[in-house]
């Protein structure tokens, strides 16, 4: 819940007798999460004919494991006749130190923009793509649990700078999204008569979503392309997803493939690019097809989930890392029990192999917190 700080602005006409009013609001909003964990990521293979073991233990404070801890900013005026500004500004923090999680100063969201009843909502700034919303309908994780460990295109990396968004208002349960990136600047320049293009690429990024969400069911159909890349072609990420609530239980199906790259992704690999604001895994000719099997039900009083997660690609070929690569593996269970309609704890625990295609690869995560709403 969200607690509105600021309302009530007026306009007074001294013109004629009367007065004008338009009702703005301000609202102070934001999470903070956090609990002990434990991790414990460990690496074994062959390479060369040498043995190679590694491996990285840490226990102690986690902030953010539920939800990023954020605090932010929401406004709306109303325009009359069902249409208002709006506007977002959102920051992300570690909450163990207090610091920043970015250099950015709304790294999470920054937008300003019109919505209205009829015709639907248009933001400018930077903002979610339109993959992220889509796979917000999937039921999903925590931690080694997420959907983006395998999954491009949906992770809460594909923040867009410089990006225009429009959302139709709901459509008997079908809402359309589409989000363009303008990227970088495509200035030309002239030296002594001739022009030429500016240094900097154009990383236009394409986003498009279908959702739906009626009754029991719900789902949604997405596509991202992010050009000029570095490499040949367009990395681009199109996913589906389907859930059906039984009562007794919810039951998630997601599938999708990735070309070219893994947008937003975080699977904790090397390659990464920085895309017009998202990171990605970036190499010329890769493939990954991904899966995706969640099941919720409530079980005394809170929410149980169990989770699989699944990805192959082809960097097992003999021209990209050959016997290095394989498939990932994800499984992890988690418990959420509500103290209040703003405060929760939970418990979690996750195990993986083969992360970020590195075979040998495993990780193991487990931990108990508390998240809070204001």
């Amino acid at each position: 819940m969200k607690k509105t700080l600021l309302a009530a602005a007026l306009l007074a006409g001294f013109a004629t007798a009367g007065v004008a009013q338009a009702e703005t609001s301000v609202t102070l909003y934001g999470i903070v999460d956090t609990g002990y964990g434990y991790s414990n990521y460990k690496y074994n293979a062959d390479i060369l004919g040498f043995d190679v073991e590694a491996r990285a233990r840490t226990s102690g404070l986690v902030s953010g494991i539920v939800n990023g801890n954020r605090w932010g900013l929401k406004g709306s005026e109303d325009l009359g006749d069902g249409l208002r500004a709006i506007f977002q500004l959102e920051q992300g923090f570690d909450l163990g130190s207090g610091n920043s999680a970015s250099s950015l100063q709304f790294h999470r969201q920054s937008y300003v923009g019109l919505s209205s009843d009829n015709w639907g909502t248009f933001t400018m700034g930077r903002q979610y793509a339109a993959g992220v919303n889509a796979g917000d309908m999937a039921v999903n994780g925590w931690s080694l649990g997420d959907m983006d460990k395998v999954f491009g295109g949906v992770g809460y990396g594909n923040r867009i700078d410089n990006s225009f968004k429009y959302t139709t208002p709901d459509l008997a349960g079908f809402k359309f999204i589409a989000l363009y990136g303008s990227g970088g600047s495509d200035t030309i320049e002239r030296l002594n008569g001739e022009s030429f293009p500016g240094s900097a690429e154009r990383n236009a990024r394409v986003s498009a979503a279908i959702t739906y969400a009626n009754g029991p069911i719900s789902g949604a159909l997405s596509y991202d392309r992010q050009g000029n890349t570095g490499v040949e072609d367009a990395i681009t990420s199109w996913n589906i997803n389907g859930a059906y609530d039984f009562e007794v239980v919810k039951l998630s199906l997601a599938y999708g493939q990735d070309r070219h790259g893994k947008l937003g992704w975080g699977g904790d690999a090397g390659g990464f690019v920085d895309t017009n604001g998202a990171l990605a895994l970036s190499y010329r000719d890769f493939k990954s097809n991904n899966y995706h099997v969640g099941l919720s039900a409530p079980v005394g009083g809170g929410t149980l989930y169990a989770g699989w997660n699944y990805s192959t690609s082809n960097l097992g070929d003999g021209d990209k890392w050959g016997d290095l690569a394989g498939s990932i593996s994800t499984y992890h269970v988690n418990y959420f029990y509500p103290l209040s309609k703003r405060t929760g704890v939970y418990t979690y625990a996750s195990y993986a192999k083969n992360l970020g295609y590195l075979d040998g690869l495993k990780g193991t995560e487990a931990g108990v917190g508390l998240n809070h709403k204001f």
